[in-house]
């Protein structure tokens, strides 16, 4: 569970059988070809004449292919209509890989792809022609009045024209004014619309153009036309008509085209895949007669791997060793109730090779607290239902099916013990039996009394928190690495542990007498990360005699602060008296030895052992000189060992971060009440505005059902997205961050990928 042993290996191949190995692979889908092969790379000893493939003239022509059948799809797509088993939950069509092979070969393919680009070169060619003639006939339809061809008035040899339109009468009534002074003539065609013809003598052009521009005139440029604008008109009508006629019959082709439109998509699907082969060909690194192949297997794959590549004469597959830091492909390998949550996982990222795979970790706490968001069973009733129609009656079963059964069903028992089922609505139909049945269920109703639904998401928070600390312990375990577990991991799990129990003891929820050993634990701990944690190398003597003078210390303080502890006082006060001495003379011999101890060091460890003395013969013992001691105690050493003062100082800040950073954590599952507590208000608020329509005559029933199917359906949908959202942020910002990095490269093994099918590949 979590991740699949991974093997390199290196499949080396005669250059002839290269595509149809690399086709029995791809379908098999069990290698990950390497992007990179260190067989080419420079300084290799006995590898000269290896070299990289480009792509060919055969993969051009592939790409070729599949553009003309993206186009014919797209072509076909707009005349197919509704196809059967389309919608927002159909599923892809299932074809035998057998089949998937030859269905392009039988559906002559090829033949059909260029008649679909004919049929689309002669739609686009009457769709532009169409728009000619559209924009003729708005031209032309103004002037149907003009007597004469427009092209008559432009071929005479002393006399030209010009076709105008005036918008207003004032504007037309300027332009005369400008033309009485010029040997020009004007023809009204449409009075009414505005339009005119112009006439004038050739050596008047400029005069008459500008007066046509300062008047504000628009022109025509009807010359081309030679015939009677009527005859235009009708010549264009015609046109049109025939252009219908002849859409028409391209659509009723187009039509029974589309009807194999499913074969153009099986095609592009095939052809696509091969496309891939022959990328992933040009890749390989290959010298003259001869191709190699390096990936990765997983390692109950690698017999079945080279089955495979024995069944060809002329091929081989051998074992690689990985060099000590490359990085290999993750393969992430759960249970079939873990296994649609990966989904989530590789949203995220790949975990490294080192790490452990998150996914279980992380699917019982996303489903619980999907639950706790949603909060309503009736809600959960729904999701559960709808996501098991899809996987058994349907047979969808995508992985976000399946985590959205997983989380109906946490709705359903969070809703149950939260009392709420489509909000109130048991308690609006004034049913006795119904409200039985829910109050029976029923734990605590968050709408009377929150505090407990409150309590319940920081209990969440914390102990996912400390589940985070536990793996991150484990994993450190298992990696051996020893200090990170012991001194950073350790101390920060027992401290989360022992607080609670802590709290539980004082509110005499478990033996009081547990409280003094949980406190000695905890000061221990605080010890350990305060002394030991980032540690620039193994642990000294200085390490473990300032961790015990520290530990000490904090008995002492306990005692005081608690009144007694089961020790002796004089035992204490041995142990506060040996550890601190030790701590004085280690210091100061260190000091001496590595030319340390200065005159300020031998004043304040003169002092420290002074003030020790003191307090431990009883001269001066209040909890203020207690302090003192600690204090000059501590500061002795970390002004004369090296180092020690800033890892001290580091290591009380740790404590003071972590401490604070837990709280901001912890109060970030209060998301989970706050998205549960509106679910369950929403709900109720919707069944209160439907039952205020109950006085409404006639029409009361219809209305309330309408008010509650609309405003449900919108709550519940709106209410499972904010619960998927910041579910998957509780996961990615809270939890993962305590033992998960990523950034690891995921196993993809080379493998049909398809677009509107699902082969069924060999078994």
């Amino acid at each position: 569970m979590g991740t699949a042993k991974v093997e390199k290996v290196l499949i080396a191949t005669h250059i002839e059988e290269r595509e149809a190995l690399l086709k029995t692979l791809q379908e098999e889908g069990i290698l990950h070809i390497s992007e990179t092969s260190s067989l080419t790379e420079e300084g290799e000893e006995g590898k000269e004449g290896l070299e990289r493939t480009t792509e060919d003239k055969q993969s051009e022509e592939v790409k070729d292919t599949l553009t003309r059948l993206s186009q014919a799809i797209t072509f076909l797509t707009n005349y197919a209509g509704k196809r059967k088993g389309g919608g927002l939950f159909s599923q892809k069509p299932q074809l035998p890989l057998d089949e998937f092979n030859i269905r392009v070969t039988e559906l002559d393919i090829p033949r059909k792809i260029r008649r679909v680009g004919e049929l689309t070169e002669m739609s686009s060619a009457l769709e532009k022609e169409e728009r000619t003639l559209r924009t003729e006939l708005e031209l032309l339809e103004p002037w149907t009045g003009l007597k004469n061809a427009p092209a008559d008035y432009t071929n005479l040899k002393k006399t030209s024209a010009r076709f105008v339109h005036a918008t207003t009468k004032d504007e037309f009534l300027t332009f005369m004014r400008m033309l009485e002074a010029t040997a020009a003539d004007v023809e009204s065609v449409d009075e009414s619309r505005g339009m005119h013809v112009v006439l004038f003598h050739t050596q008047e052009t400029e005069r008459v153009e500008d007066a046509i521009k300062s008047a504000g005139l628009k022109t025509f440029q009807l010359e081309r036309f030679a015939k009677p604008i009527r005859e235009e008109i009708e010549h264009r009508r015609s046109r049109m008509g025939n252009i219908k006629e002849r859409r028409e019959g391209l659509i009723t082709e187009a039509r029974q085209m589309s009807a194999e439109l499913s074969g153009f998509e099986t095609a592009l699907d095939f052809y696509d895949n091969e496309r891939l082969r022959k990328e992933e060909s040009g890749r390989l690194a290959r010298s003259e007669k001869a191709a190699f192949i390096e990936g990765w297997v997983r390692s109950r794959d690698r017999k079945k791997l080279e089955k495979i590549v024995h069944e060809f004469s002329a091929s081989d597959v051998v074992p690689l060793t990985p060099a000590e830091d490359e990085q290999y492909p993750v393969a992430l390998d759960n249970a079939p109730v873990i296994k649609p949550f990966e989904m989530l996982m590789n949203l995220y990222g790949s975990p490294d090779g080192s790490e452990a795979d998150p996914t279980p970790f992380m699917t019982p706490f996303f489903a619980v607290f999907f639950g706790l968001c949603m909060t309503d069973a009736g809600y959960g009733l729904i999701i559960t239902l709808t996501a098991a129609f899809l996987i058994w009656v349907k047979k969808i079963r995508g992985n976000l099916i399946w985590i959205l059964f997983y989380g109906g069903i946490t709705t359903i028992i969070g809703g149950a013990l939260t009392s709420s089922w489509f909000g109130n609505l048991p308690d609006m139909l004034g049913m006795p039996w119904l409200v039985k049945f829910r109050d029976a269920l029923t734990w605590f109703d968050p709408i009377k009394d929150p505090m407990p639904f409150l309590y319940l998401s920081l209990a969440a928070g914390y102990l996912q928190m400390v589940f985070g600390v536990a793996i991150e312990f484990f994993d450190n375990l298992r990696l051996k690495n020893l200090a990170a577990a012991l001194f950073e991991a350790l101390p920060w799990l027992l401290i989360f542990i022992s607080v609670p129990l802590l709290v539980a003891s004082g509110m005499a929820i478990i033996p009081g007498f547990l409280s003094v050993p949980l406190l000695i634990l905890i000061l221990v701990s605080a010890g350990v990360s305060i002394v030991l944690s980032n540690r620039p190398g193994p642990t000294s003597v200085t390490s473990a005699i300032l961790f015990w003078a520290v530990v000490t210390m904090g008995l002492v303080a306990l005692a005081k602060a608690a009144g007694g502890l089961p020790f002796p006082g004089r035992l204490l006060k041995g142990l506060l008296l040996g550890s601190l001495g030790a701590l004085w003379l280690y210091t100061v011999f260190k000091g001496l030895s590595e030319k340390t101890l200065k005159a300020a060091g031998i004043i304040i460890g003169a002092l420290g052992l002074a003030c020790t003395v003191l307090y431990v013969t009883g001269l001066l013992g209040s909890n203020g000189f207690l302090i003192v001691v600690f204090i000059i105690n501590i500061l002795f050493p970390m002004m004369v060992l090296k180092g020690w003062g800033t890892r001290i100082a580091w290591g009380a800040y740790g404590i003071y971060s972590n401490a604070t950073g837990v709280l901001g954590i912890v109060l970030s599952y209060v998301r989970l009440m706050a998205l549960g507590m509106m679910t369950a208000g929403i709900a109720t608020a919707f069944n209160l505005i439907a039952w205020m329509l109950g006085g409404i005559p006639v029409v009361s029933v219809i209305l309330i059902l309408a008010v509650l199917v609309i405003g449900h359906g919108y709550n519940l949908v709106m209410s499972a997205l904010g619960a998927f959202v910041h579910s998957l942020r509780l996961q990615y910002v809270e939890f993962f961050p305590r033992f998960f990095s990523g950034g690891g490269l995921r196993f993809e093994p080379f493998e049909l990928k398809t677009r509107y099918i699902n082969v069924t590949r060999r078994t």
